[in-house]
């Protein structure tokens, strides 16, 4: 029998929960569960470092998931691990697969990715399989695929990798609001704990040296509560500093060599190093480097004092300027046969990502110039799509084919045809899913909604550190900064 996830009210019922599918609660009920998570996020992390308020978005009605659940998602990570970290260490290599034509960057990234392949050859950088960074890839539900599994079918549909802390805080404070209301107590434990979810993050850095976090116009998300918990737990406080303060200073051990170093703008500094320049500036080396950057911000910096961001960001490079962009999927679904061929994956693991990954189709791509060819047939097929940014996040300048007149759509197409990086070109089509939707409750009102949920998982280093928050809202597009909601994930511990 199927075993599908479910929203539930824990504490209640012979079982310690009741599905909230079948249980009508009285508003006392559904107000004192907000109360009782309100109090532990706000008592994790102060109300004014949640951004946007995000934790008076939190359900306090947890999803309960099953362990073939967890080994559906073990299995996708691993898979998609394989195929990513192959295709990457070969994209300047192998000619013969022409990774660079069928997915153009711009010349100055191209140049900076060709001499991180050199750092490689030379040693001074690791192979990407080392160093992969954070990923944050989002899915979304399908009712169950017909291969006997009979539960729900995980579909991945971006991968999110600029901002590798985005998440981690919400679900390890989300998890920990759920310990605090008791459900341990009833039989139930954590999807990915809050003790995990912590120290994946730590994987990415190291605490024991000084970290600076270069950001410039983006407000962030879960940065500044983790800071706020680096703080609290080791006394230790990354500095958040600008583009506009960083400078290239000659190696005092080495005058043929550069490094990096920032501006120290208070009385205090980080710990580092501390030197005055001949322009009267105190100065504080950089020895460790996270990033929250749109790639706009870093193509912006002097090509040698990138290059130096390079070496001593945390998040790869790699992974910012190919992971991240949204063809990659498409190229990882390109690549399935020759990967099995070459044996990197094998032919289950290929199905896998097959069922796994949404269809993504590519400016310049056979499959693009099909699809061009049966749209002009079919107008409507063009409401089985939607248009997303190669390089977006959040949601933002995704169109809906059922939203564009055919005109528009058939000239987008038509431009696409050529893979370059031009407005039009900037578009991967992919597939729309059709969502399973689930029965829940969502705030204090009691409100019964059915809505669908979108999933997220984390990765350091290509480690599956485990399921985020699930997200869900009425929208097309859900967002917990325009209205949608986050919830926690539990299994029964037995």
């Amino acid at each position: 029998m199927a075993t599908f996830m479910q929203q539930i009210h824990i504490g209640l019922g012979r079982e310690g929960y009741v599905p909230v599918a079948h249980h009508h609660a009285d508003k006392a009920t559904y107000t004192q569960e907000h109360d009782a998570m309100q109090a532990s996020l706000v008592n994790s992390c102060p109300a004014h470092l949640w951004p946007k308020n995000s934790h008076k978005a939190a359900c306090p009605r947890p999803i309960l998931m099953t362990k073939q659940h967890q080994t559906q998602l073990a299995e996708l990570h691993e898979a998609l691990t394989a195929a990513i970290t192959d295709i990457v260490e070969r994209w300047w290599t192998d000619k013969e697969s022409r990774f660079p034509e069928r997915m153009p960057l711009t010349s100055k990234e191209e140049d900076l990715l060709q001499w991180l392949e050199e750092q490689v050859s030379r040693g001074t950088l690791p192979k990407y399989a080392k160093c992969r960074g954070g990923w944050r890839p989002d899915f979304m539900i399908e009712d169950p695929c017909d291969d006997g599994l009979g539960i729900e079918n995980f579909r991945i549909t971006e991968i999110n990798a600029r901002f590798s802390f985005n998440g981690f805080m919400h679900q390890a404070y989300g998890q920990r609001a759920l310990d605090d209301m008791g459900v341990k107590a009833h039989g139930f434990v954590a999807a990915t704990s809050a003790a995990r979810a912590l120290d994946g993050l730590l994987d990415l850095f190291r605490v024991d040296v000084p970290l600076h976090l270069l950001k410039a116009e983006e407000k962030g998300m879960d940065i500044h509560m983790m800071i706020h918990d680096l703080q609290r737990r080791f006394g230790f406080r990354p500095r958040l500093i600008t583009p506009a303060d960083l400078r290239l200073l000659p190696d005092p051990e080495n005058s043929s060599r550069q490094k990096l170093y920032c501006v120290v703008r208070t009385n205090g500094h980080n710990g580092s190093c501390a030197l005055k320049t001949h322009h009267g500036e105190v100065v504080e080396e950089i020895v460790q480097l996270g990033l929250e950057l749109h790639q706009r911000e870093l193509l912006a910096l002097e090509p040698e004092m990138l290059r130096q961001v390079c070496l001593l960001g945390f998040n790869d490079m790699r992974t910012l300027l190919l992971v991240h962009d949204k063809r990659m999927l498409g190229i990882v679904r390109q690549e399935l046969g020759p990967l099995v061929a070459r044996r990197v994956l094998t032919q289950a693991q290929a199905e896998v990502l097959d069922k796994g990954i949404a269809k993504t189709v590519l400016a310049g791509s056979a499959e693009l110039r099909q699809l061009l060819i049966k749209s002009r047939s079919c107008p409507k097929l063009r409401h089985q799509y939607i248009l997303k940014p190669i390089r977006g996040g959040k949601g933002a300048g995704i169109l809906f084919g059922d939203s564009i007149s055919i005109e528009s759509w058939i000239r987008t197409l038509e431009r696409m045809q050529t893979a370059g990086l031009g407005s039009e070109a900037s578009y991967v089509v992919q597939r729309r899913i059709t969502p399973r939707l689930y029965d829940m409750v969502l705030d204090s009102s009691g409100d019964r909604v059915q809505y669908p949920l979108v999933g997220t998982y984390h990765a350091v280093h290509g480690t599956l550190v485990g399921l985020g928050i699930w997200r869900t809202s009425g929208d097309r597009i859900c967002a917990i900064s325009t209205g949608g909601s986050w919830l926690c994930s539990v299994l029964r511990g037995d």
